[in-house]
């Protein structure tokens, strides 16, 4: 059955023996052991196995690292499987209709006529079996490519209706790049004329193809752009262009972002590559001004290689079909296991009798009375992973399914065969993917990563395909295509470079190149040049000297078609996208078919300059030129004013004829490219098979789909697949596939869609395959004790997962300092909330609570990175985000703030969550999801706050009334009022608004009277921080040396009105009182400068004035600033700042005349210095000269006196000797010695 959807416009088996040979691994036994149990009765929650069961620290004591053995290069062998497979998908043979489908959506399916039909989406049948195994895929790929192809259809179809529409006024979420139409700028006479400002203007020859390089304009955006932290045109997004006067009515090219280097947005018009879907729509003319669009709303990249998968797919077996479409319920074993049930368990079960070094895991009992790490559903886990093939394994928050994974890994690696092709492990993300494979690296060092986008330099990088392949060079691989498609692109490049010669001399096009496209006929040209010979012009350009440039005359003008240079000032576009979201999108992108991941288009460059044109003539229609040139021998028979529209008129032509061949050539090139990627997999196969382990994201498995058929896997573990849209797991079922294991829950985050309409009913896209199978009771197994959460967090959990038990280490977590007891609190407030300009909801009072919440934490001894701030909404992220940036008592810190969505598989110590939806509608929007629910409410290990309006939810869903049920029963934990903790009095406080926290220094409302190391009493309320973190305000009073009295606060250098200004002096007094320490992020010295947290302006003043220019560091908690309004204004602006300014105050004037003065000083001190410099020649002579006289004692301070240039002057008194009459004589000396 089919539903419309409104669009908008449109809408087995092998042989297996138990052998003695051990596959060699990288100290296995310190996986398992890192997993000893501890006795309950232990005091210290860190003896326990690593709650999480991380293998950090297993891989940092192995010293068998993955990149520091060097490998043997493997044999060199020409594997045919993968020219096959490429073979395969592009017959025609096949029937299927949606197997015939372009992989690049075409023209016509993005630009539809507003007359045509909504196109029919297919429904999901999310409930029971599927017809047919083409139907389930036939209409898995239509509903994937609805969601991938919908968003810029929209965008199109919004700009065929409001051609002038700014981005800020889209409502498809359009990116538009070319001007703004003058009649939205200036005012209500539209101008058509205006130019667009989107050129092609030259083609690169990679490896992936011929890329156009476009240079294009932002006036539509209005705005600077961030490209660092954009997901703008990211490589692999698909965009359409259209002529500038055409706008999408009659013509619509589609492409693909080949490159967005930086080097190329960043410049000034701003520059990126793309690959056209089609060589039939390559286009090359450099005058031509195009409009091109994209969606921020979607990425068609993350589908493209799924969509061909399923279309193989197709063609094959589609093993495990049974399950998937037809949804039998009990999972029968693995082909292999079948064969051979006996495996070798001795590595996870440990008994004295040696028994499991030969067990039966399918006939024999399975062993529940040995010792083993697992608990008992862990153990149940690990069996139905070992003996069904389709295993599928629920793990809810923090009970340890990526842990049976890897102890099921370690299982399947022991008992592998030297001949058996490498397991496939596939994560949702990057991120995901690097995890897990840390995971594997202890097990196993025989890894390889495909696809470069790592963050683990260390463990993973140097398991990347591409750094394998640089480690171990291998030659030729004998018959394979690398080599001959490489030799045929070079053939091709040269011919394009030929073809397209006349448009990049910078000239304008001459009488030969008419004729040589037969567009001028032999007579025709010698008229020309017979009639140019009596043209006298002297004032000609040398680009156009030739006879025709003479016969146009002054119709012949210049192009002028670049986009210009603009300025946008400082305004510069919001960013809408997380970093690790923006990381992942520009993983998925990388199109190159290497794995060096440059963000720069590598290949041979051309460059377009074609400068000049005809002048434009409007009303004659092209088949009158042509009628012109057919009757028409002598051309200077023409009118002069009619040249420049025929000479334009021929141009034209010439592009037009340029262009058909381009075109053929560009599909010979595409040929190769083609060639070339069977050509590189076939050596990168040589690679893989010596591999135990090869890991890739679920995009990445569709993405190499080819290259891994070539080994024939059988073994296939998806983590985290209840998140994995069922597309992707399908486009892991390889013919030749006979174990898939399922691992993830889904009760938490789902598959993301681009079309929100499409994740409801009929559709159900974000349901998963996991998902689907559960909920037809297919055979699962649930995983039921939790390591992560204090028992008070997971009761909040209890109507999700009533049956999740704690493991006994969760109870030590530690208690949350300033917290008393309270390891979780729902504070309930009425603040409405509000919409920003992205039409994202902020409530702002509850953004400014959980600031104030998140720094009264972080005074009481909380390190910033053990707080994550949750929230379901981006518009609160970036609102939070930003408060905790401007707080003065939070300044260079970094903190972590994230969605919700971004968060799945994360886990923090303390966290506190932003709810947002407060109002009179009763609305809840995200709130309502409970997959989104259930992540936010696992992450948190001892300490997790939520800030929301609880009536609100209660009344609005069915899961937070039993959520908030929950947390009101004994102890109760939701009110009004957020109860906070003294650590020092355990007195209890109540805040219930965010200003409640102005006058909280930490602690209770009692006065703290402590002594400061200065010796004054302290002036604020209880804190929980040291007193060697304040600056005391109060007087100085200290005795200078000087004699006089200090008259500055008391964290102020001492200086006195008698001296210099700006030195300082030391106290009469001393003591023996400690000095301050200071740790290094200390408010005592801390500035508003957020680059140096470090900075200060003095050293801090001990009792007897003393500065302590070397600070120790300090025990105490983390320190914040107490003072009064007028002294953290003076604190918290830089000098730098301040003299700013006084500057653009006026301070100019006096600056100016300062200056002036200062120069005469300056030379009076010079000529005082060179008088100093010939007494004492005088006196002492030079190095050549015998002295007068010499000294010999030391010299005695007699006076002081001030000169009349305000300085202070010290006069010293001496003996001298003679040299000639060795009498003694008295001098005076003054500043010499000084």
């Amino acid at each position: 059955m089919n539903r419309t959807r409104k669009t908008r416009g449109h809408g087995r088996g092998r042989d297996r023996f138990l052998t003695g040979d051990a596959v060699p691994k990288a100290d296995s036994s310190a996986f398992v052991s890192s997993h000893a149990r501890v006795p309950a009765s232990s005091g210290n929650p860190d003896d326990y196995p690593l709650e999480r069961f991380s293998l950090r620290k297993p891989i940092q004591q192995n010293h068998h690292h993955p990149s520091s053995s060097k490998e043997p290069a493997p044999t060199l062998r020409l594997n045919n499987a993968v020219r096959e497979y490429i073979r395969d998908t592009t017959s025609p043979e096949h029937d299927l209709q949606f197997l015939h489908r372009p992989e690049i959506p075409s023209s016509e399916e993005i630009s539809v006529p507003a007359n045509d039909e909504e196109e029919e989406v297919p429904v999901n049948h999310v409930v029971g079996p599927w017809a047919s195994k083409q139907k389930y895929l036939s209409d898995h790929y239509s509903l994937l490519r609805e969601d991938g192809v919908a968003p810029l259809r929209n965008v199109v179809s919004e700009l065929k209706a409001v051609p002038d529409v700014l981005e800020k006024d889209s409502v498809e979420k359009s990116q538009i790049y070319e001007k703004a139409s003058m009649r939205l700028i200036f005012g209500s006479h539209p101008r058509t004329d205006y130019p667009a400002q989107v050129f092609i203007v030259g083609l690169t020859f990679a490896h992936g193809g011929i890329a156009a390089k476009v240079t294009f304009s932002l006036r539509r955006t209005g705005k600077k752009i961030i490209w660092e932290q954009s997901k703008r045109l990211l490589q692999g997004t698909l965009v359409a262009l259209t002529p500038a006067q055409d706008m999408f009515k009659s013509i619509c090219k589609v492409a693909v972002v080949a490159a967005r280097p930086l080097s190329g947005v960043q410049s000034n018009p701003p520059a990126i590559d793309i690959f056209f879907g089609d060589p039939n729509q390559i286009q090359i003319d450099p005058q031509q001004e195009w409009v091109m669009v994209e969606s921020s709303g979607g990425y068609f990249e993350a589908y493209r290689h799924t969509l061909k998968s399923l279309q193989k797919i197709a063609t094959e077996s589609f093993p495990l079909a049974e399950y998937i479409v037809g949804v039998e319920r009990e999972p029968r074993p693995p082909h292999y296991v079948e064969q051979q049930p006996f495996s070798d368990m001795s590595s996870i079960f440990q008994a004295s009798s040696g028994r499991h070094t030969h067990a039966d895991i399918l006939n024999g009992e399975w062993p529940h009375d040995t010792t083993s790490d697992l608990d008992a559903s862990q153990s149940e886990a690990l069996r139905r992973i070992l003996t069904k093939e389709l295993a599928i394994i629920q793990g809810p928050p923090g009970t340890g399914k990526t842990y049976v994974s890897v102890v099921a890994l370690k299982v399947l690696l022991e008992n592998k065969r030297d001949d058996d092709p490498p397991i496939l492990v596939v994560a949702q993300t990057n991120h995901a993917l690097d995890q897990l494979l840390r995971h594997i690296a202890p097990i196993e060092s025989k890894f390889i990563r495909l696809g470069g986008m790592t963050s683990d330099n260390e463990i993973i990088k140097p398991r990347t395909l591409y750094e394998v392949k640089q480690a171990t060079k291998l030659g030729v691989v004998p018959g394979g295509l690398k080599g001959p498609a490489l030799a045929g692109m070079r053939t091709l490049i040269k011919e394009i470079h030929a073809l397209l010669k006349p448009l990049t001399e910078g000239k304008a096009l001459d009488e030969d190149v008419f004729k040589a496209h037969k567009i001028l006929t032999q007579d025709q040209c010698k008229f020309l040049l017979k009639g140019a010979e009596k043209w006298i012009d002297t004032s000609l350009p040398d680009s156009v000297t030739a006879a025709i440039h003479k016969w146009a005359g002054e119709e012949l003008v210049e192009a002028n078609r670049r986009t210009q240079p603009e300025d946008y000032g400082f305004d510069y576009e919001e960013i809408d996208l997380e970093y690790e979201q923006l990381k992942e999108l520009e993983a998925e992108g990388k199109i190159g078919i290497g794995d060096d991941d440059n963000e720069e288009l590598r290949g041979e460059r051309l460059s377009f300059s074609e400068p000049w044109t005809g002048r434009e003539q409007s009303g004659r229609p092209k088949d009158n030129w042509e009628a012109i040139l057919r009757t028409t021998s002598d051309l200077w028979q023409i009118a002069p004013d009619s040249r420049g529209p025929l000479y334009r008129h021929m141009q034209q032509r010439v592009k037009e004829i340029m262009t058909g061949k381009m075109r053929q050539l560009a599909a010979q090139y595409a040929k190769r490219v083609t060639e070339l990627k069977i050509g590189k997999w076939e050596v990168d196969t040589n690679y893989l098979k010596e591999s135990n382990i090869i890991g890739c994201t679920a995009t990445g498995i569709a993405k190499y789909r080819a290259l891994l058929h070539s080994l024939q896997p059988k073994i296939v573990l998806i983590e985290e697949a209840a998140e994995t849209l069922e597309a992707q797991i399908t486009a892991a079922c390889f013919d030749s596939l006979e174990h898939l294991i399922l691992v993830g829950d889904h009760q938490q985050l789902r598959g993301r869609c681009n079309e929100r309409e499409l994740e409801g009913e009929p559709w159900f896209l974000d349901v998963s395959m996991f998902e689907r199978l559960v909920r037809n009771h297919v055979g699962f197994t649930q995983l039921t004790r939790q390591r992560r959460m204090h028992p008070e967090i997971r009761r909040g959990l209890m109507p999700i997962y009533p049956n999740l038990e704690d493991h006994p280490s969760v109870v030590l977590r530690p208690a949350v300092p300033g917290m008393g007891l309270l390891n979780t609190y729902f504070f309930s407030h009425t603040w409405p909330e509000d919409t920003d300009d992205l039409m994202s909801k902020v409530n702002r009072t509850e953004a400014n609570m959980v600031v104030s919440f998140f720094n009264y934490l972080i005074k009481n001894g909380v390190k910033t990175k053990d707080v994550t701030v949750l929230t379901f909404y981006n518009g609160q992220r970036k609102l939070i985000l930003s408060g905790l940036r401007r707080h003065a008592n939070l300044q260079g810190e970094a903190f972590k703030v994230v969605t919700v969505d971004s968060y799945q598989g994360e886990e923090n110590g303390i966290v506190l969550l932003s709810l947002v939806r407060s109002n009179w509608k009763n609305q809840i929007g995200f709130l309502s999801n409970a997959n989104r629910v259930c992540v936010a409410l696992s992450r948190a290990q001892r300490g997790f706050y939520l800030f929301g309006d609880a009536g609100l939810l209660s009344k609005q869903s069915h899961l937070w009334f039993k959520l908030v049920n929950a947390m009101s029963q004994n102890p109760r934990r939701v009110g009004f009022f957020l109860p906070l903790t003294c650590q020092k009095h355990q007195i209890r406080t109540y805040a219930k608004h965010p200003d409640y926290f102005n006058a909280n220094s930490g602690g209770c409302e009692q006065p703290c009277r402590g002594q400061l190391p200065c010796g004054h009493v302290c002036p604020y309320n209880c804190h929980p921080f040291a007193h060697t973190d304040v600056l005391c305000n109060e007087p100085c009073n200290q005795k200078l040396i000087c004699g006089h009295r200090c008259t500055q606060l008391c964290y102020v250098p001492c200086k006195c009105a008698c001296e210099r200004a700006g030195t300082s002096q030391s106290k009469l007094q001393t003591t023996n009182m400690p000095l301050p320490s200071f740790p290094p992020k200390s408010d005592a010295y801390r500035s508003a400068d957020r680059g140096d947290p470090r900075r200060r302006s003095s050293p801090p003043k001990a009792v007897d004035g003393s500065r302590n220019s070397t600070p120790s560091q300090s025990p105490s908690k983390e320190p914040y600033r107490f003072l009064s309004p007028h002294s953290q204004a003076l604190m918290e602006i830089p000098p730098e700042a301040q003299a700013f300014r006084n500057f653009a105050d006026g301070g100019y004037v006096a600056a100016d005349a300062a200056a002036a003065l200062s120069a005469i000083d300056a030379a009076a001190k010079e000529r005082l210095r060179q008088l100093d410099a010939d007494n004492g020649a005088a006196l002492f002579g030079d190095s050549v000269d015998t002295p007068l006289v010499s000294r010999t004692n030391e010299l005695k301070l007699t006076a002081t006196r001030q000169t009349s240039d305000g300085t202070m002057r010290n006069i010293y008194e001496g003996l001298y000797s003679s040299v000639s009459t060795a009498q003694t004589d008295r001098k005076q000396e003054c500043s010499l010695l000084d």
